[in-house]
């Protein structure tokens, strides 16, 4: 009977600690199947200032903040006059060298035969040559100066670049602006991308084109299609906005998972810097892994 209750005991103690150490490779060496990555990131959209090549004076504007623009509409222009009056100036002064360069290549034309028989000088005939040559060259400058006119003149006329919504009305009607100077800045619709960051352990089961989801806390059952565009080359800190104290010395590399839906309200959905859950699914392979 005590033998009996001695292996009763040692088989219990046998059987707990089997159990124990059952629990403990969970807890500590059995990594689950994981089919899918979890990331967190922010919503990043493309932004531009937008000015006139050329300085005038700022005459209208045509849109206000939070406005949406197509490609292509009038956002702003400048006062038109002294462009007009360049431009004019400067196609009489090409007509005029026109004509000049016509003349030139008349009298060069009639005087060539008698250059050829040595009945005028050669120096006669060398400067028949130069004034040829000299109306020739001012009048293509002259032209070249024309042609940049009319390339002001239709610079004085701000248009959109892209589909957009104006963020900024910088400046106001009136204002003596040098070239180059911001009148609006705009975010663009398109390309629309999520930045996240992705740890080193987890960044050979993925790949760039690889399919991924996008969702945002003001509307979780809904998720946008996207995939991922760039994969950065460089490791770097888990930066601040998104580190704690366990991330803070962890190497991560910088993710861009671009949204690949046409939707026209796409912009009212995600908007700039706005938090969102980033889904990668992952490829199972046949021997039950998962791959990139």
């Amino acid at each position: 009977m005590k033998r009996t209750a001695i292996f009763g005991r040692i088989f219990v103690v046998i059987f707990l600690l089997c159990i124990l150490g059952a629990v403990l490779y969970f807890m500590f060496f059995h990594k689950p199947l994981q089919n899918e990555i979890m990331l967190f990131g922010n919503i990043e959209i493309r932004e531009v200032n937008l000015s006139f090549r050329v300085a005038g004076r700022l005459n209208a504007l045509y849109f206000e903040e939070g406005d949406y623009v197509k490609e292509g509409d009038i956002l702003a222009k400048l006062d038109f006059d002294t462009f007009e009056t360049n431009l004019a100036e400067l196609k009489a002064k090409t007509l005029d060298l026109k004509a000049k360069k016509i003349n030139s290549d008349d009298i060069y034309r009639r005087n060539l035969p008698l250059c050829a028989d040595f009945t005028l000088s050669k120096q006669d005939c060398k400067n028949l040559l130069t004034d040829k040559t000299r109306a020739d060259a001012e009048y293509e400058l002259s032209l070249a100066q024309f042609q940049n006119a009319k390339i002001a003149l239709n610079d004085a006329t701000l248009k959109a670049p892209n589909d957009g919504i104006i963020l900024t009305r910088i400046m106001e009607k009136g204002t003596i602006l040098p070239a180059g100077t911001p009148v609006y800045s705009m975010s663009l619709f398109k390309p629309l991308w999520a930045r996240a960051y992705i740890k080193e352990e987890d960044l050979g089961k993925i790949k760039l084109g690889q399919k991924a989801y996008i969702s945002s806390d003001s509307m979780p059952d809904r998720e946008f299609s996207a995939h991922i565009g760039f994969v950065s080359p460089v490791a770097e800190f888990t930066p601040k906005t998104v580190e704690t104290v366990s991330l803070r010395t962890d190497l991560v590399y910088r993710l861009r998972v671009i949204v690949d839906e046409d939707d026209e309200k796409l912009n009212l959905y995600l908007r700039q810097g706005m938090p969102v859950n980033i889904r990668i699914p992952l490829e199972v392979s046949s021997s039950g892994g998962s791959q990139g």
